[in-house]
């Protein structure tokens, strides 16, 4: 699974600027690529382009980098009081839902258990940039350690949703897990200290394909078009392996088509 670094991290690490680092990005100097609405870059590409420039982060920048992996390590379920001072700033609502999950994914991570995975319509909307709009934050994952730390942050629970008026939050986790190739592919959106785990763009749009051919979901069909014209980086292979196992190839076709990525 590749990790994706945020702009302010890579700055940290360069012992640089943002400003510095979004100027090296747009002139297309440093490579990054656009996750929905927001600058990230692999850490294999920025260590290869340290390689390439002679560069190396100054003393103070690599202790902050390592800094901020220890801050990211499992420790106590956060208290409710910390996601509370966490969400209070931010008025952004795909923002504040990807902030959540990545202090959840920690408390997760504290009892012992893999992170959650964010899936459906809450996956679609960070990818589409915000353009889908949904409520739910649609979650891959054991449902057990998530409904310990909800439940420890006083989340109300009916049947396999918790929500929190207060918080304005709805949270899913049906009990699916995701497959060892899904896994591979999904994408790890790091926000400050904390990091998101998103299923990949290919399985996305594979559900949505499902979604659509199977269950007659016309609209479905839609947003897989939309998909695959908001990504900028996508493994055909790998999305074509896929429609053949979800019997949607003639409809990834279409969908590839109508999107003019063929």
């Amino acid at each position: 699974m590749e990790e994706l670094w945020d702009i302010a991290r890579v700055a940290t690490y360069l012992g640089v600027t943002e400003r510095t680092v979004y100027n090296k990005v747009r002139a297309g100097e440093l490579p990054a690529v656009k996750v929905g609405r927001l600058w990230r870059v692999r850490a294999s590409d920025l260590e290869a382009w340290l390689a390439r420039s002679g560069r190396a982060p100054s003393v103070a920048a690599a202790a902050a980098g390592a800094l901020a992996f220890a801050v990211a390590e499992p420790g106590p379920i956060p208290p409710r009081a910390e996601l509370e001072a966490l969400l209070a700033p931010v008025a952004d609502q795909l923002e504040r839902r990807l902030m959540f999950v990545g202090l959840l994914s920690g408390g997760v991570e504290a009892l012992g258990w893999p992170a959650p995975v964010v899936v459906g319509g809450h996956a679609v909307e960070f990818y589409t940039a915000g353009s889908y709009a949904t409520v739910d934050i649609d979650l891959a994952g054991d449902s057990e350690p998530v409904g310990q730390v909800l439940d420890a942050w006083r989340f109300q629970r009916e049947g396999r949703h918790w929500y929190d008026e207060e918080l304005g939050l709805v949270v899913e986790v049906p009990g699916s897990l995701l497959g060892p190739d899904e896994k591979q592919h999904s994408v790890e959106l790091r926000i400050g200290p904390m990091i998101v785990r998103i299923i990949g763009i290919e399985d996305l749009v594979i559900d949505r394909l499902a979604a659509c051919v199977h269950w007659k979901h016309t609209e479905s069909c839609e947003w897989a078009v939309r998909l695959l014209r908001a990504a900028d980086e996508i493994d055909p292979t790998y999305l074509r392996r896929r429609a053949v196992e979800e019997q949607v190839a003639d409809g990834l076709e279409r969908a590839l088509k109508e999107a003019g990525t063929q």
